[in-house]
């Protein structure tokens, strides 16, 4: 009994001391671009979307829709680099006081970066530049489905019919071929075909450095089958959008991947080991932050002058979150050396964290 107490009493020691936690880092894809594009984001992870205003000098008689589209531009954005993306959003259309204290022009945001990155909280900068569309309307003979359905029910009718009023059942349904040669199935329809130049640009804060790419993504809006009409510009503006998206988002932003990795909270001195548990405490509250986290791990490290295993251990776990794995793989490196019991352990994270070095394509 007593063996079995002592072992549960270290299992529980150890269980303290290391927490398992699944940390989100990004991944990029296997190609040049992909890696060119983790050298440049190394380290960024918070992002404000800020999209530059319609002027009527660009969009003449389109002005008004413009202005209504832009409006929905910052949502449809934010909503997809969010959900889907490594970044974290921060709306700063939704931010007044950044508002009335700065100019949002990226010319504005480039030259007070500093200041800007200080009062959004943001490390990069994510610029929507959306040109005037190219549109072209037409009418194209589309099919009907609805009519199909209609066809299909009042042929199943008839048959249903026949049988109740004794006639010898047969399936009335028609097939495909009558169907689709029905007059009241082809009408034709208005079409929208639009081109949404879109121009991206990410501006690191801490750095100036910029990042762009163009988007003129063709896209092929259709009104209800029979409606002859031009689909409306903002409904198509926004389908548009909406298509472009995606290579926006395949271009500027890595996706997330997931680790689980231990954080860990021992030391023998026990201001080394409060200010370890206070970094884990800083990533599992109600506002989580790797950042201040971080914080408390290097005054950790500092307070054992540099010797603290277990701090540069979560110090390379923060590396790692913010995509610098050759700095993660150092300092994994670096813990290993000073405990020989969790060697294997943090050389296996480092070889992980080499290995997302190494997988973005040469």
């Amino acid at each position: 009994m007593k063996n079995r107490t002592a072992f549960f009493l270290i299992g529980l020691t150890t269980w303290l001391s290391c927490q398992r936690l699944e940390v989100e880092y990004p991944s990029y894809p296997k190609t040049p671009e992909g890696k060119e594009l983790r050298h440049f984001l190394k380290g960024v992870r918070v992002v404000g979307l800020s999209v530059e205003k319609p002027t009527e000098e660009i969009w003449g008689s389109d002005i008004d829709a413009s202005q209504a589209f832009i409006r929905i531009v910052p949502a449809k954005i934010f909503e997809a680099f969010s959900e889907d993306s490594y970044f974290k959003m921060i709306d700063l259309s939704k931010q007044p006081d950044l508002l009335n204290e700065m100019s949002l022009s990226l010319i504005g945001i480039t030259e007070n970066r500093a200041k800007f990155g200080e009062l959004s909280g943001a490390e990069a900068l994510l610029y929507i530049n959306v040109a005037k569309p190219v549109s072209e309307c037409s009418e194209e003979l589309r099919p009907d489905y609805w009519a199909i359905g209609i066809l299909v029910l009042q042929a199943a009718a008839s048959a249903n019919s026949k049988s109740k009023h004794g006639g010898r059942y047969r399936s009335h349904t028609p097939s495909p071929q009558r169907v689709q040669n029905s007059d009241p199935i082809m009408k034709m329809t208005g079409v929208r075909k639009i081109t949404l130049p879109i121009e991206a640009t990410l501006v690191r804060i801490d750095t100036g450095e910029s990042k762009s790419v163009t988007i003129s993504k063709a896209s092929t809006i259709y009104n209800s089958p029979g409606a002859v009409s031009c689909p409306a510009m903002l409904d198509s503006l926004s389908q548009a959008l909406t298509e472009s998206i995606p290579e926006l988002e395949a271009r500027l932003s890595p996706k997330i991947a997931t680790e689980k990795i231990r954080i860990f909270t021992e030391d023998e001195d026990p201001e080394v080991a409060s200010y370890l548990e206070e970094g884990y405490l800083e990533i599992k509250g109600e506002t989580p932050s790797f950042h201040r986290a971080k914080s408390a791990w290097e005054k950790a490290d500092a307070k054992a002058s540099g010797k603290c295993w277990a701090a540069k251990a979560n110090l390379a776990t923060y590396y790692f979150s913010r995509g610098d794995f050759e700095k993660a793989s150092e300092l994994y490196e670096s813990a290993a050396k000073l405990n020989a019991k969790k060697e294997k352990y943090l050389r296996d994270l480092g070889k992980t964290a080499a290995s997302a070095a190494d997988s973005d394509g040469e």
